[in-house]
C-alpha cells in the first residue's frame, strides 16, 4: 500500500468514527474497524492516535479555511450593498459546512475539545492569520477582530450542528435566522454599513 493512501484512508475513516460515535469512543480498534488496514498503520504513519486526531482536524481546518479564502473577494465588491457582501460570504461557508454532516460534526467535536486547545489551537491561529488580515480593514480599528471572527464561526458551528442533529431544518428559514443571528450582532463594529 502506498503511504499516502494509507494515511489518507485512516483520516477519512477517523472522520467517520468521530461524527458517528464521538470523540472519547474514536479507539484505533474502532478507526480500522471495516477496513483491510490493521492498528499497526495508525503506528506506521502516525506518531499516535492524537497525531492522527490533530491531521483530521488540520485537514478539515484547511478546507474549511480555503473556502473562507476563496469567498473572501465578495467582501470587497463595491457594486454590491455591504450587507449584501457578508451575505453573499455567509452563504458560501454556510452552504460548505453542511454540504459532508460527517466532516462537519468530526471539525466540531475536535474544535470543541481538549485536543484543539492541546495540539491544534496555535496552527489554526496560523492558519486563518491570512483571513484575519483580509477582514481587518472592514471593521473598526478598536475592534478585536479574532474575536469577531471567532463569533462567526462559532454561532454557524453551533448552527450547523442542530442543523445536522435534525434539531432545526436545513432550509431558508433556517439561513436566513443564521445570518441575520450574525450579521446584527457583528454589524456595530463594521466600518461601513
Amino acid at each position: 500500500m502506498k503511504h499516502f493512501n494509507v494515511r489518507d484512508r485512516l483520516i477519512e475513516n477517523t472522520i467517520k468514527v468521530i461524527a458517528s460515535e464521538g470523540l472519547e469512543n474514536t479507539t484505533t480498534k474502532a478507526i480500522v474497524r471495516g477496513t483491510d488496514l490493521n492498528e499497526a498503520y495508525i503506528y506506521r504513519v502516525f506518531a499516535d492516535k492524537e497525531d492522527l486526531l490533530a491531521a483530521v482536524f488540520e485537514t478539515l481546518d484547511i478546507e474549511l479555511f480555503n473556502v473562507s479564502m476563496s469567498n473572501v473577494e465578495v467582501m470587497y465588491d463595491e457594486s454590491l450593498p455591504y450587507e449584501d457582501r457578508c451575505r453573499a460570504y455567509f452563504n458560501a461557508v454556510w452552504k460548505f459546512l453542511l454540504q459532508t454532516r460527517e466532516k462537519c460534526i468530526a471539525y466540531i467535536r475536535y474544535f470543541y475539545s481538549p485536543y484543539f486547545r492541546k495540539y491544534s489551537h496555535i496552527s489554526h491561529g496560523e492558519r486563518f492569520a491570512p483571513l484575519l488580515a483580509r477582514f481587518k480593514d472592514a471593521f473598526r480599528e478598536e475592534a478585536n477582530v479574532w474575536m469577531l471572527l471567532n463569533h462567526i464561526l462559532n454561532v454557524m458551528l453551533d448552527f450547523a450542528l442542530k442543523v445536522h442533529g435534525g434539531e432545526v431544518p436545513n432550509d431558508a428559514d433556517t439561513e436566513e435566522h443564521v445570518y441575520r443571528l450574525i450579521y446584527f450582532s457583528i454589524s456595530p463594529y463594521f466600518k461601513q454599513n
